[in-house]
């Protein structure tokens, strides 16, 4: 088959059935969360699809955000350097400008190949690459891959073969459902720690002795703008910051998604103290959007029971087999029965005089994250 390369600035113009068909298990790539970022960003975000489509439909889509020489904050440098990132600006080690293919939100990759045979995938994610390549060759852009994970190989070892450095950045949650009711998933916590089994039981029982009850509702307009609020207020409180979108997001995100988007509430005293947004893509669901009552907030457990305990407990009724979590509270995670799953930053400099030097700084990078890992 003969590809050819489309490039859109418009995720209006994207191919809607084909894309839905490519993009199908990841949530956060669905056409509806991608438009409903375009439409409401509250800055400027350049975003850029690569497309090879043949007669079939799309055979391998990446989505990057362009990053401008000038622009105030890279998502990369902030992966790279942290809290140094505007002393490494200033000494000349900024990656800007970039092509930065990641999800605009979540944390899956943002570089998918069709299903096939492997030998047919390489050669189609080759063949992406090297028009990727080419088109941040003549801007003078470097490139960069976020969200590759342990488990996608076929990614990764195309990326190295080609001569991009890589490190380490902060692993994902992903818990995997063996089970179809509540007890199924405490004896698959047996199976890993008695004492977490013990825990997650009496942490449900506390939180129904509280008088907690959890339930799925409507992601009506009064839900969404009440899940909008908790989240606001939540992330605020824990980053001493805004939430990067605006009230407008959300309800849009719900309203293109319909019954995809899956809401849950905690409710005590016949008040709402906790909701969470969840994302469906076929079987697949993301744990997007979370807040809790930070006013009066017991000693409850209502954040581990909406959170983990009644999703692990309701996913096989809503035809969830998989539920992605995020990269923070790993532990907490790991001990609910999630897989902590590595995850790897590819970079190639725009400039060949570069390379040795980024080559140099990302093993210091590796070293320094294995460490922190433990």
């Amino acid at each position: 088959m003969t590809e050819q390369l489309r490039i859109e600035d418009d995720v209006e113009r994207l191919p809607a059935d084909d894309w839905q068909r490519l993009m199908r298990g990841r949530p956060a790539l669905r056409l509806e969360v991608l438009r409903a970022i375009a439409a409401t960003a509250s800055t400027a975000l350049s975003l850029r699809v690569f497309m090879l489509v043949d007669e079939i439909g799309i055979a391998a889509a990446a989505v990057c955000e362009c990053v401008r020489e000038h622009e105030p904050f890279s998502v990369l440098d902030a992966l790279l350097y942290g809290r140094a990132r505007r002393l490494a600006a200033a000494l000349g080690g900024s990656t800007r400008p970039t092509l930065l293919f990641c999800t605009p939100v979540g944390t899956e990759s943002a570089l998918v190949v069709r299903p096939g045979q492997p030998t047919e995938q390489r050669r189609i994610l080759d063949r992406l690459l090297s028009e990727i390549e080419a088109h941040a060759a003549a801007q003078r852009l470097g490139i960069g891959f976020s969200g590759v994970f342990a488990d996608d190989e076929l990614v990764a070892e195309a990326l190295r073969a080609r001569n991009y450095v890589d490190t380490q950045v902060q692993p994902i949650a992903r818990l995997q459902i063996e089970w179809s009711d509540f007890d199924g998933y405490v004896r698959h916590l047996q199976q890993r720690s008695q004492n977490a089994a013990r825990t997650v039981r009496t942490e449900r029982k506390r939180n129904r002795r509280a008088g907690v009850s959890i339930r799925q509702i409507p992601a009506t307009a009064a839900n969404i703008e009440a899940l909008d609020g908790f989240m606001r207020r939540h992330y605020q409180d824990k980053n001493g910051t805004d939430l990067h979108f605006g009230p407008k997001f959300l309800p849009l995100v719900a309203d293109l998604l319909g019954e995809d988007f899956v809401l849950l509430e905690a409710v005590r005293d016949g008040r709402p103290v906790g909701m969470l947004g969840v994302v469906r893509s076929g079987p697949v669901a993301w744990s997007a959007w979370f807040g809790i009552e930070l006013i009066d907030r017991r000693n409850d457990f209502t954040y581990t029971n909406l959170v983990y305990y009644h999703l692990a407990e309701s996913a096989a009724a809503l035809g969830f087999k998989t539920v992605l979590y995020g990269t923070h509270a790993l532990d907490t995670k790991r001990r609910r029965g999630c897989q902590i799953i590595g995850n790897r930053l590819f970079y190639r400099p725009h400039r060949p005089r570069a390379r040795p030097l980024a080559r140099a700084y990302f093993a210091i990078h590796r070293a320094w994250f294995a460490r922190k890992l433990g």
